[in-house]
């Protein structure tokens, strides 16, 4: 599909019809009003935290309540006061000092809330971010398969840092700020009524036109996260697969698509700021257009005799002591809109179900068994990819899979790991269910070495050995000369503290296959299982590595996938796939005259 310009886009994403579902079997505010509560949950350990952060919040505000009232004491009670005037520099020092010191207390407690809040904002965006890490790590294979990158990371860091604006915009800022406004109201009240209406006459009208505008602005924010994710998704698979995009000068093509995407974003945002700058603007005008209200009206009634001067300078301190904090919430509320928009998706990923782990018994210390029984599967549903598979396999002895690419033979060995759950049938360990056994325990029974070498940015050891503890000198030389890898470690600068960067990419392809087979074999488990694990070696470390084999599968159940059938001729049963499951196992030997798929595999190498 060409490439449309971001103008296009964005007024078709205008067009779209207005709605605030976040889900079609919910109404907006069902929606908004649940993720609330579960919000309300995850800060269960926090609530006291927030508690004591509101109090000092209420307190400074009172602290700054005070300012007018004193100053209208100091120009009716002081300055325009009958008495001598000693007396009254005395007076006025003294509340001036009062004055002083209660605006320091006030700062300082201020201080300390601020600082307090970011402390435990902190660590509640540190908690979410390991929790929702833990949670996508304990998804199901195919779940992750179908995340992008970039939208999982967006989630664990900006949708997880806004989700700290919540609780402050939502509970306390409009708290303090009503608690301002009530005071401030009662106080305007008491002094003069009529004075009260006119500075806070404005105010009803402009929240009500403010939140007609801000209420339109959620859906503009979740439509630019999700436009984020997707972006940050492929800009990841573009610089990881920048080799082909070099090679296949795609570059312009990848140029154009992110520009595309950025511009959209943009104009989004764009189309949201104006909004948010008509209410701002509206807010603007009102305070001094309150002012000027004030000093007409009020100079009317001073005129009257009905007010004073400190009157009138304390009411127009107060004005903006009531607007601001009216501001203050028509603001929140456009705040939590991205905070909310944030909350969805962070709760939309929480809300995926986790690996089924029924499993409670240990793992057993002596693997004897490991039997596939009428064991069918399918990705999507009808459409099946093993069907009826039945297979049994014992320590200290080699299997080959092979078979055309499609049937399945990667599939079974995620049905062995128990990436995926079966449809039909089970998977027997020492004779029982292998959903019986606690999930991380069965796994660890297993190493695996896939057809693309997984490594990650860091040393060699620490990648060779995947967090175990290092093992005795003596093993892990026999490990690294199984996978032919002793002889290149031995070459690197540092050895097994040679850093390798991102996805190893000093190192050759061979080394890299070499290292992940070392893991594997390092890891000591029962199972090993090589996944097309030598397809990028050359020939003679392919042979040292095979040489090696007999020794390996002592005690071991050791199943290699391949499509060079030369490597596995001397396994102990070679089983052929076709369409939906086993179509032959045997020898060699056996299979090149009962085979045909095996024969047609053999003459094609």
């Amino acid at each position: 599909m060409p490439y449309a310009s971001s103008r296009r886009l964005f007024a078709d994403f205008l067009a779209r019809p207005k709605s605030n579902k976040a889900e079609p079997t919910k109404t907006g505010k069902q929606t908004d009003r649940h993720n609330l509560l579960v919000y309300l949950g995850l800060l269960s350990g926090y609530r006291g935290a927030f508690g004591l952060i509101f109090l000092t919040a209420c307190l400074t505000e009172i602290l700054y309540l005070a300012v007018p009232i004193t100053t209208r004491h100091i120009i009716d009670g002081v300055l325009m006061r009958q008495a001598p005037a000693v007396e009254r520099r005395s007076e006025l020092i003294f509340i001036g000092i009062a004055l002083f010191l209660m605006l320091i207390a006030a700062q300082a407690i201020d201080f300390w809330r601020r600082f307090y809040t970011s402390l435990v904002n902190g660590r509640f965006v540190r908690a979410m971010r390991l929790r929702l890490y833990t949670h996508l790590m304990n998804l199901p294979l195919g779940k992750l398969h179908e995340l992008k990158t970039g939208g999982i990371v967006s989630r664990l860091t900006s949708d997880a840092e806004n989700l700290t604006g919540i609780l402050q915009m939502a509970v306390i800022s409009p708290g303090v700020a009503a608690l301002r406004i009530l005071i401030t109201f009662v106080i305007l009240i008491h002094w003069h009524l009529p004075l009260a209406l006119v500075a806070s006459g404005f105010i009803p009208p402009l929240v009500y036109i403010s939140l007609i505008y801000i209420l339109r602005i959620r859906p503009i924010y979740r439509s630019v996260s999700n436009d984020r994710s997707a972006q940050d998704a492929r800009t990841s698979e573009v610089f990881t697969g920048i080799r082909a995009i070099k090679a296949y000068e795609m570059h312009l093509v990848e140029k154009r698509r992110y520009n595309t995407g950025q511009a959209l974003m943009f104009r989004k945002n764009i189309h949201a700021s104006l909004r948010e700058s008509a209410v701002d603007g509206i807010w603007n005008f009102l305070i001094p257009m309150t002012s000027l209200a004030i000093m007409v009206f009020g100079g009317v009634f001073f005129l009257k005799g009905e007010t004073s001067v400190g009157d009138l300078v304390a009411f127009q301190m107060y004005s903006g002591m009531l607007l601001y904090p009216v501001w203050r919430m028509v603001f929140s509320l456009s705040q939590i809109q991205k905070s909310l928009a944030s909350l969805e998706r962070v709760l939309d990923m929480l809300a995926l179900q986790r690996e089924e782990n029924p499993g409670i018994l240990p793992a057993p210390e002596v693997v004897r068994s490991l039997e596939v029984q009428k064991l069918s599967f399918g990705y999507r549903e009808n459409i099946p990819v093993l069907r009826n598979v039945n297979l049994s396999m014992r320590p200290s002895h080699i299997y080959a899979i092979v078979g055309e690419s499609g049937v399945g033979k990667t599939t079974l060995i995620d049905l062995l790991c128990r990436f995926y759950t079966p449809s039909h049938g089970q998977i027997l360990l020492n004779g029982r269910n292998a959903e019986d056994f606690e999930l991380t325990a069965y796994r660890r029974l297993i190493a695996i070495v896939t057809q693309d070498a997984i490594l990650f940015d860091g040393t060699v050891g620490e990648n060779l050995f995947a967090g175990e503890a290092d093992q005795d000198g003596t093993s892990l030389t026999k490990a690294l000369q199984a996978a032919d890898a002793g002889s290149f470690i031995a070459e690197l600068p540092e050895g097994l503290d040679t850093l390798i960067g991102e996805r190893g990419f000093t190192l050759s392809g061979g080394q890299k296959h070499r290292l992940t087979l070392a893991r594997a074999i390092v890891r000591k488990s029962p199972v090993l299982i090589l996944d097309e694990a030598t397809a990028h070696l050359d020939t003679i470390s392919e042979q040292k590595i095979r040489s090696h084999l007999g020794r390996l599968k002592r005690g071991r159940i050791v199943i290699i996938i391949t499509h060079r059938l030369s490597t596995v001729t001397h396994a102990d049963q070679i089983i052929v796939m076709g369409k939906g499951g086993i179509e032959a196992t045997g020898s060699h030997r056996t299979l090149l005259k009962r085979s045909r798929t095996y024969a047609k595999l053999w003459r094609a190498q």
